[in-house]
């Protein structure tokens, strides 16, 4: 009796371990996961593509070299650029109208941003000519943007409030965090940009605010969207194997750790006075009280605690550089990290898990190459996490 079967009953399982079953034959032809192997491949190809042009009417931009990148402490982007042909400076330079705008694509992702400063450098038979810019969203922030004069005579929400903030200026706002209304004379403030003005909203949750990396919007999400204990059950945005990493280092660091924190409301008559202590534990070592006028229902004081307390323990910044893969993204590859973003990173010691604290791109155009590389600082902890 032939042991094996018939031809058109042969599986192909792409990318799987040889299966020691009599009777079945597995052809291992490609990187796809079958079974519970993992996505890894022996080579990656990544074709780089870079695209800089001026906005709004697109004229290319030659450029040499671009750095770009974003953290969570910051509202934007920031860029650094060398143009290949200083002459292209007059195409960049601002005008009565204000400072120019960029659209800068790498592999398909898509960033915008305005030209504030550049250095000019005059050398014999040639010279550079460097510029630097911010996130579109700096046009709500000094110098671009007014300081204005503001006290609430009705209630409104969190997220109305951060809207009103943007009202005929264009730009979009996304509220991914606690809402909760604040009454009349809690929110005011006197000589703050729109930009002032929100990174103020957003603190009194614990949130931080993002731009957008192309749109005219902008984001207010919590510092952690995910708290360190509850990383290993959370998805992840990215699934990192440690066959793309192309550097990697680690700088360890701790902090006290806090299972408590008081957060009160700064008005009488209106804020709360919140003790938030970390489930399961006794809550006795407290971190530094904290207030603000707008604490005024326990859902805010908790959501403030809970970002204060998810920053604490033995941790490390761990630095990886991987490639920018263009889209679409196959199997193994992983796109831009975002700050905030939570990452997996499974490697031959095995798993753990980090929240993208900062992120930089680096390109280099030469003239038969072009290299795209990400470099992301991954907040690991070795106390609530792994």
């Amino acid at each position: 009796m032939n042991p094996f079967p018939r031809g058109d009953q042969v599986g192909l399982n792409l990318g799987c371990q040889v299966v020691d079953v009599p009777g079945l034959v597995s052809l291992n032809l490609g990187v796809a996961a079958c079974y519970v192997v993992r996505p890894q491949r022996r080579t990656y190809v990544v074709i780089n593509t870079v695209s800089f042009v001026r906005l709004p009417d697109r004229t290319p931009i030659e450029v040499t070299r671009i750095s770009l990148g974003a953290s969570r402490g910051s509202w934007g982007w920031t860029f650094d650029f060398e143009l290949a042909d200083p002459g292209q400076l007059s195409l960049l330079k601002p005008t009565a109208a204000g400072p120019r705008q960029f659209e800068v694509s790498l592999n398909g992702n898509v960033w915008t941003g305005i030209v504030e400063t550049f250095q000019k450098q005059r050398e014999f038979a040639g010279g550079g000519v460097r510029l630097n810019g911010r996130s579109r969203t700096a046009l709500l922030a000094a110098p671009y943007a007014p300081a204005r004069v503001k006290a609430t005579s009705e209630v409104r929400s969190m997220g109305q409030l951060v809207a009103e903030e943007l009202a005929d200026t264009g730009f979009a706002s996304l509220y991914q965090t606690v809402d909760w209304d604040v009454p009349a004379g809690a929110w005011f403030y006197d000589a703050s940009t729109p930009l002032e003005a929100i990174s103020a909203l957003a603190e009194a949750s614990g949130a931080v605010v993002q731009s957008h990396p192309a749109d005219l919007a902008l984001t207010v999400r919590p510092a952690y969207p995910a708290s360190p204990w509850d990383w290993r059950e959370t998805a992840p945005d990215h699934v990192l194997q440690e066959d793309i990493v192309l550097t990697e280092s680690l700088q360890m660091r701790s902090a006290p750790l806090y299972d408590a924190v008081v957060v009160t409301g700064e008005l009488p008559g209106k804020g709360v006075t919140c003790k938030v202590r970390r489930e399961g534990e006794a809550g006795q070592l407290f971190a530094p009280q904290v207030s603000s006028p707008l604490i005024n229902v326990a859902a805010a004081g908790a959501e403030r605690g809970r970002n204060i307390l998810s920053d604490r323990g033995e941790q490390a910044a761990v630095d990886v550089t991987v490639p920018l893969f263009a889209k679409p993204l196959k199997p193994g590859e992983v796109g831009v990290i975002m700050p905030l973003d939570l990452v997996e990173v499974t490697g031959s010691e095995g798993t753990w898990h980090g929240q993208c604290e900062s992120l930089r791109i680096e390109v280099t155009v030469e003239q038969h190459a072009v290299v795209i590389e990400q470099t992301a600082t991954l907040e690991r902890h070795y106390t609530d996490a792994d």
